[in-house]
């Protein structure tokens, strides 16, 4: 956790805003997780104090893809999320932006792949929009959300996991 993340513990519950990355390409979306873990999530991170939800996705993806051309299309939703995680309660919000790379970056040429940052132990990988529903995905809701990917408005989405 940085000092500048927008992230503070209230009465035993961890409150954090995060943005993700949907990345898509020839009907795959990029996902990441930490090599020990068992589920995959949309890359991405916590946003500092003060950081524009774009400023912030841009920012991540350099620092875990060493990718510097970005272009953010738009926010696809706004997820309230309330989870544990390793006995600790979290109330938890995410942006999700549409994200175009350049193709001449390398993450294209892989099904999967590590991430630059050598403290995060990050794997990456592309998923097939149509199995989706066979991966281990966090948030719950995730998969059901990216497969309704191509509405115009803004999805706002408020999810307690049980």
């Amino acid at each position: 956790m940085k000092k500048d993340d927008i992230n503070v513990i209230i009465n035993d519950i961890n409150f954090n805003c995060r943005v993700v990355a949907i990345i898509k390409y020839d009907d795959k979306i990029l996902f990441q997780k930490q090599q020990e873990d068992k589920y995959w999530a949309l890359p991405g991170g916590k946003i500092h104090i003060l950081e524009k939800g774009e400023e912030a996705i841009k920012r991540e993806l350099k620092e875990e893809l060493g990718i510097n051309e970005i272009i953010v299309q738009k926010c696809f939703s706004v997820s309230e999320y309330f989870f544990k995680y390793e006995n600790n309660k979290y109330h938890q919000y995410i942006f999700s932006y549409i994200v175009n790379i350049p193709e001449k970056e390398w993450i294209f040429k892989q099904e999967e792949f590590l991430g630059i940052e050598k403290d995060k132990n990050l794997i990456y990988k592309w998923i097939p929009i149509e199995n989706l529903k066979d991966n281990l995905i966090k948030p719950d809701f995730l998969v059901s959300q990216l497969l309704n990917i191509f509405k115009e408005e803004i999805q706002f989405i408020s999810y307690e996991e049980k």
